[in-house]
């Protein structure tokens, strides 16, 4: 992909000092956990020992994992860690200005995410973000969350290397933030609270396949405004939807897949969906919901 010396976003919160690059240590627990367990600890604060507990419980908590080979201790290349950022900071640029003369087309104005860079950890508007739950848009605080080792992830397990795969998976997220501008992600939600049986899973295929769509679009438009690809660079992205379907991320974790338990659709599915969204760059393609 062509994207050296071109503009980057400027929304961006780059939290990778502070989430614990080299840390293995715990973020601060949910307030749901907190309240859980405060009738448990509240009784401890009564004595000397009792708060002694509690300290070492926390400096448990927080740093054990650490010491135990818990969470991120891989030294960060910071030369490619830097690379990684500004790639994906100019491609979170290109994002925005093609949704903005999509928006702009019809009438609107685009409100713009925010991404978040971290690496390990750090907390969202949705709970805690870890470096295990990869990429993810996060609609009540509209923020994408990306932990650039996800890439590394991409690569080694699933053989989805090359920046256009990269490219691919954050239109994706932005995909959702798409939907949730459009209020599509409402809708499904309470349409997911009614369901029965695995008709919420079903839903929540079709909101992913049509984020996979929104992120055809964005490379249509993309490559018409900026001239981006490069030779292989949707061989990439097409690789990468199909790599990360969930009959074959089932399959390679079990030896079989559960159509019925699926969330994002099938890798035939998720590449079909982006390749349809970038031959025609047109929204009303992407209706997932009628097909």
């Amino acid at each position: 992909m062509r994207w050296r010396d071109r503009e980057q976003s400027r929304n961006v919160e780059d939290r990778r000092a502070s989430s614990g690059r080299m840390s293995g240590g715990r973020g601060m627990p949910s307030l749901g956990t907190l309240l859980f367990l405060w009738p448990l600890i509240k009784p401890l604060f009564r004595s000397k020992a009792g708060i002694a507990i509690v300290g070492i419980g926390a400096a448990a908590y927080f740093f054990l994992p650490s010491f135990i080979g818990g969470g991120s201790s891989v030294p960060v290349d910071e030369t490619r860690d830097q690379e990684q950022a500004a790639f994906i900071k100019t491609v979170m640029a290109d994002t925005e200005k093609v949704w903005s003369d999509i928006f702009a087309q019809a009438g609107a104005r685009y409100p713009a995410p925010i991404l978040v860079l971290y690496r390990g950890g750090t907390q969202s508007g949705c709970g805690p973000a870890s470096s295990g739950m990869g990429p993810f848009y996060c609609p009540r605080d509209q923020k994408v969350y990306v932990d650039l080792s996800f890439f590394d992830d991409l690569e080694r397990r699933h053989g989805a290397g090359g920046d256009f795969a990269q490219a691919y998976v954050l239109a994706h997220e932005i995909g959702h933030h798409i939907q949730n501008m459009q209020g599509t992600l409402t809708e499904i939600q309470r349409a997911k609270q009614r369901a029965r049986g695995g008709r919420a899973n079903q839903l929540q295929v079709r909101v992913e396949l049509q984020a996979d769509c929104y992120a055809g679009i964005w490379a249509h438009h993309a490559q018409d405004k900026f001239n981006i690809l490069e030779e292989g660079d949707l061989e990439e992205a097409l690789n990468a939807a199909a790599s990360i379907g969930d009959d074959r991320l089932q399959k390679q974790a079990q030896g079989f897949a559960i159509p019925h338990t699926f969330t994002h659709g099938t890798s035939r599915q998720r590449a079909e969906w982006f390749a349809r969204g970038f031959k025609t760059g047109v929204l009303e393609d992407c209706d997932t919901f009628s097909r």
